[in-house]
Formats: structure tokens, sequence, C-alpha cells
């Protein structure tokens, strides 16, 4: 497989990690929190800005760790190697 491809199938794999990963992180908080996540227009005061704040860090992580270890895991399937 050419690295183009190799590069092309890892970015469709991390994308839709990314989708995943933040989907998840929404059916964690609506389930904990038993409200849906926080938006920037809903921020009226400290209580929501620390949620914002919470659900961004929280979202970033997953998506970040999703993509990392979904390319690590593609690049190991499809290898390195030309040919």
């Amino acid at each position: 497989m050419n690295a183009v491809l190799r590069r092309m199938v890892a970015a469709a794999a991390a994308a839709a990690a990314a989708v995943a990963a933040r989907q998840a992180a929404e059916l964690g908080w609506t389930l904990i929190k038993d409200e849906p996540p926080p938006t920037a227009e809903g921020v009226r005061g400290d209580t929501e800005l620390r949620d914002l704040l919470l659900w961004s860090a929280i979202v970033a992580g997953a998506v970040v760790l999703a993509r990392k270890v979904v390319t690590q895991r593609t690049e190991q399937l499809l290898g390195t190697e030309d040919g």
C-alpha cells in the first residue's frame, strides 16, 4: 500500500475516532450530569463557565487520545513500507 493511501486511511480513521470520542463524551456528560453539555451561549455565571471549561477539556482530551490510538493502530495494521 503506498504512503499516500496509508495516510488517507489513517486520516479517515482518526476523523471517525474523533467523532466517536465526542459522542461518547457527550453521552457520559448527559448520564452523569443529567443535562446536555454546556455551550458558550448558555454561560451566565461562574458555575456555567466552570462546566464549559471542564467540558472543553474532557472533549479535547478524549479526541486527542482517540486520534492517537487509532492512528497508531492503523499504522500498525497497514505497515510502514511501500510496496
